[in-house]
């Protein structure tokens, strides 16, 4: 949950800078007189370079003799799309300042949701619907970031496939920014959630270290 926050505060943070002042952008955001297909998002590339920072910061942790950072998990329910989850977007949003967030769900009419969808910059779908996202519900140009998770029968194959909220195919020729399902959203929650683990360890530490020197300062100050 955190991580597609993330993605979505570094994605907006990154469209609202001057494109000189980004590595991301390969072509600016607004419209040039000849569009390509969409910028995908590459949701593994950013998860590797994220979890080589993680590594490199758990060695250092347990080379200062530091316990290895330990995560543990507990799985309550099988909802993806949680209340919590869309306020992590309403928040991220906030945070980069100049953004209008409209929350829509999985049963507002398509009709209603497209008059938001096309005026939006940044779309971020979980509805757990299969292309329930389509390109005449995109403004030209807009990021689109696609977090749902669907298991559908490949109409070719006939095997069980993954596909997000958007039809990927269709919405890529309209829109400036995609994220892929799978390898978009997913590769970066992992990756976050080792950086978040290590985040913690350290919280715990310094913590502890406070703890300890406000013990002598007492011993000492009784003495």
């Amino acid at each position: 949950m955190a991580a597609a926050a993330s993605l979505v505060s570094t994605l907006a943070a990154r469209l609202l800078r001057p494109v000189q002042n980004s590595r991301l952008y390969h072509r600016p955001f607004h419209l040039s007189a000849v569009r390509n297909e969409a910028i995908v998002i590459s949701g593994r590339k950013l998860a590797q370079e994220i979890k080589q920072e993680v590594r490199q910061e758990v060695e250092e942790w347990v080379a200062s003799g530091n316990k290895r950072p330990h995560l543990s998990v507990v799985l309550v329910g099988e909802n993806p799309a949680s209340h919590s989850y869309v306020l992590n977007k309403t928040r991220a949003a906030a945070d980069v300042g100049d953004a209008t967030v409209t929350i829509s769900h999985r049963y507002t009419p398509k009709e209603q949701l497209k008059k938001h969808t096309i005026l939006a910059d940044i779309v971020v779908s979980a509805a757990g619907i299969p292309n329930l996202i389509t390109a005449d519900m995109i403004k030209e140009g807009a990021a689109v970031i696609d977090v749902g998770i669907n298991r559908i029968q490949d109409p070719i194959t006939a095997k069980p496939k993954l596909v997000g909220d958007v039809d990927f195919e269709g919405v890529k020729k309209k829109a400036g920014y995609i994220t892929p399902v799978p390898g978009g959203v997913g590769p970066m929650t992992v990756a976050m959630l080792m950086k978040n683990t290590i985040l913690a360890a350290k919280k715990v530490l310094r913590l502890e270290e406070q703890e300890v020197l406000k013990f002598k300062e007492l011993g000492m100050a009784t003495n």
